[in-house]
């Protein structure tokens, strides 16, 4: 929007903007009434004493078209509803009165009417793409209504689609979009979900400030340190006037009292997991309810999020799936053929170039009893990522095509307490890949360089959502003919000797520091979901289970670091006894 008030600005034009369509405009000059008018009063005039006839329409009856069979459709699958079941047309906001007084006065003041007056809540839930419209339409009613500014909420669990909802509605309206985690103070121990890291009097000054038209400055948070980094000021403009927080905790009633709008999404990423989780239970013959996956894996949206959400103004059900929706796929390219640093520049806009480094943990957790051919595989596991203090849920359920990995681009955040809730539902982590990433993008084509952890040689990968594109700079950068369609893990297994894995499949060094990893996990999220819900009574059983596990992976750490000491003891008796021949 903004794009076509700056061309229109370089022809010349300003106003004044027509919003009706040409048939309004056509029917006007007619002197049409438009259907929501009353009819025209007729001129001639109707005495007492005459009578009025009216007369009832007859009733239009339709015989019903039975259909026995596909031959006897009369339109073809093309030319049917996309939907299975259409829904009803889109109904209109309505403004609803929040004090008693107005109930029975028709007119209201309208200096009050920002204040006493407030959206009445549609009573459905929505697909995404109506839901979008009618978030757009509740925002034209409030600007017309109520005036700038127009202060909207969008809260849901992570991974629902908040975000990407946000910068759908930025893309039609024009505005500011402030997510909430830059409100966090600190961050310790990796509690992202934590309600009470949020700084609640700042947000409210910024809201108070935005509500009254001053500028105010907005926090800064790094997710890399944990701790906020600085300010931005923000000042919003008349000509758009809206601004949307979106974050978990946006509908929470300490933050939604003081908003317009408020947008509840769930589904995407988030419902994802859980049927990923419960095809997972049913592969090993274990069947369990998505409430009793919804309570051990997201304990604090059950608990914190999920109450807020039914009293919000427009509620959005997310059915996207990222396994399934081909429009959210990248097309990558993987070499291991060495690449100078002045190549890869070559090929990259140079206006809009930047680069970036990370440092990233891989765990596979996969549950016991999947049935496999003996190898461990990626689509078997659950890879969680651990990246600048963050963990991530890594969907990658690939499509092989020639030399192209065809994977979803949709990585979605989560907390501690969901992995520890993983592990309590029965997944081990089963392999652990440690590397450092040197990533190069100019917007269409992203280039990353990995050095993997005991791997000779790094790995390049070229990404991008257009596949000619990913091929050309493949070919720019001579790999042709050196690509390869393996994981990470299959690469990393093939290297190890047998002799050297674990039943995981990880080397003896390795699995020290994945269970030092996983008992920090257990220990931090088990310690959340106590604070979360003290009320929560655990059953003897539950805790000699509890005590078991705890010894196993004891013995595990000291079978491991045994092994390391013996392998350094036997050497050195070997050596030593090669010495000595040596020295007779």
């Amino acid at each position: 929007m903004q794009t076509v008030g700056t061309e229109a600005l370089k022809m010349g034009i300003n106003g004044p903007w027509i919003t009706k369509s040409y048939l309004e405009m056509i029917l006007e000059r007619k002197g049409v009434p438009r259907l929501s008018t009353p009819p025209l009063v007729s001129n001639t005039t109707v005495t007492g004493s005459q009578e009025t006839t009216i007369v009832a329409p007859k009733p239009i009856r339709v015989t019903p078209n039975l259909v026995t069979g596909l031959e006897d459709l009369s339109q073809p699958w093309t030319r049917s509803p996309t939907k299975s079941k259409i829904e009803p047309f889109l109904a209109t906001w309505r403004f609803m009165s929040t004090d008693s007084s107005h109930i029975d006065n028709t007119v209201l003041d309208p200096s009050s009417f920002r204040d006493t007056v407030r959206l009445a809540p549609m009573p459905d839930s929505y697909d995404l793409d109506r839901g979008l419209l009618l978030a757009v339409q509740a925002i034209q009613a409030l600007l017309e209504n109520k005036g700038v500014p127009v202060i909207v909420g969008i809260g849901g669990p992570s991974g629902c689609g908040k975000t990407s909802l946000a910068h759908k509605m930025a893309n039609i309206i024009g505005c500011e979009i402030i997510s909430l985690e830059s409100y966090y103070k600190q961050i310790k121990d990796f509690k992202y979900d934590d309600f009470n890291s949020l700084d609640l009097s700042l947000l409210s000054k910024n809201i108070d400030d935005i509500r009254n038209g001053r500028r105010t400055k907005v926090p800064i948070f790094d997710l890399e340190s944990g701790a906020r980094s600085g300010f931005k000021e923000l000042e919003v403009s008349e000509d758009c006037g809206v601004i949307i927080f979106e974050g978990v905790y946006a509908l929470h009633p300490d933050i939604r009292m003081s908003l317009d709008l408020w947008i509840a999404v769930v589904g995407g990423v988030h419902s994802h997991l859980i049927s990923r989780v419960q095809r997972d239970k049913s592969r090993v013959g274990c069947f369990i309810s998505q409430n009793e996956i919804m309570m051990t894996v997201f304990p604090m949206f059950q608990q914190l999020i999920e109450p807020h959400l039914v009293h919000a103004h427009l509620k959005i059900r997310n059915d996207f799936d990222p396994v399934l929706s081909p429009e959210s796929s990248l097309f990558v390219l993987k070499s291991n053929k060495k690449v100078a640093y002045q190549d890869i520049l070559s090929i990259l806009d140079p206006a809009k170039f930047c680069s970036s480094v990370q440092k990233f943990i891989d765990i596979y957790m996969r549950l016991p009893g999947i049935p496999s051919n003996g190898q461990l595989t990626d689509s078997d596991c659950i890879r969680v990522r651990i990246c600048e203090g963050r963990f991530a849920l890594l969907i990658r359920e690939p499509i092989r095509e020639g030399n192209f990995i065809i994977q979803p681009k949709v990585d979605f955040d989560i907390s501690i307490t969901t992995v520890a809730g993983l592990l309590n539902l029965g997944y081990q982590a089963v392999a652990y890949i440690e590397a450092s990433a040197f990533i190069y993008q100019d917007g269409k084509i992203l280039i990353e360089v990995d050095h993997l952890q005991d791997v000779p040689g790094p790995y390049i990968q070229i990404k991008g959502v257009s596949k000619d594109a990913v091929a050309a700079a493949g070919s720019m950068l001579k790999l042709d003919g050196s690509y390869t369609t393996k994981s990470y893990l299959e690469i990393v297994l093939e290297r190890l000797p047998t002799m050297e894995r674990t039943s995981g499949g990880i080397n003896f060094q390795q699995s020290t520091r994945l269970l030092e990893i996983m008992d920090f996990i257990q220990s931090q999220g088990c310690s959340t979901s106590s604070e979360s819900s003290s009320s929560r009574v655990v059953s003897p059983i539950e805790g000699i289970i509890e005590e078991m596990q705890s010894k196993i992976r004891r013995l595990e750490r000291w079978l491991a670091i045994n092994t390391v000491l013996w392998t350094f003891l036997m050497s050195a008796i070997v050596g030593y006894s090669l010495y000595q021949r040596r020295r007779q």
